[in-house]
């Protein structure tokens, strides 16, 4: 079978047409079926549900120092300390010895939230050692081991040899908007 350039021009947006259509009817039959069943989770992504078979939206306010932290991971694209992280709050917000307390909260407090409820960061230690630092969860392979980049900026810069991370402890996203 030839085809002329318009035929195959039109049969393509037909067909393009047609999977989208099925596509959308399937995402429509699969929120159908979740309800009836009463899964509280999508399978594929692990994401919370809501009564309606929809994805679940967190609510409230968004923290800023959140997203002050992945940044500051992302534009240093190296582990970082607290002291560090906060060190940086307080020259960026230009406060004064004032506010290092609220700071030194806000950003522990979202840390933790980033660490424990979304799992997108992880603190790497030593043994017998308290200082940890703070490295985004993308830096993790799944056995544990951070980037070769990190481990050389940590022994050298640092003298600091982290131990391996437990990934079956990670958390896993429960909101759509925690996969990015």
């Amino acid at each position: 079978m030839e085809f002329s350039t318009e035929e195959t021009s039109s049969i393509l947006k037909f067909y393009s047409v047609q999977k989208n259509r099925l596509v959308g009817e399937l995402k429509h039959v699969d929120q159908m079926l979740r309800k009836l069943k009463g899964e509280s989770q999508d399978k594929e992504t692990g994401v919370l549900l809501t009564q309606t078979g929809s994805k679940a939206r967190k609510r409230g306010p968004k923290s800023v120092w959140g997203k002050f932290i992945l940044e500051q991971l992302n534009e240093k694209n190296q582990p970082l300390r607290y002291n560090d992280l906060i060190a940086l709050a307080m020259a960026v917000k230009g406060s004064g010895a004032k506010e290092h307390s609220k700071v030194r909260a806000s950003i522990l407090n979202s840390a933790f939230r980033l660490r424990a409820i979304q799992g997108r960061i992880v603190t790497v230690g030593e043994d017998g050692k308290k200082d940890k630092f703070i490295v985004s969860r993308n830096w993790v392979d799944d056995d544990g081991y951070i980037r070769k980049s990190d481990l050389k900026y940590l022994s050298e810069e640092h003298g600091f040899t982290p131990k391996r991370v437990d990934v079956s402890e990670m958390p896993q996203a429960r909101y759509a908007e925690d996969l990015v």
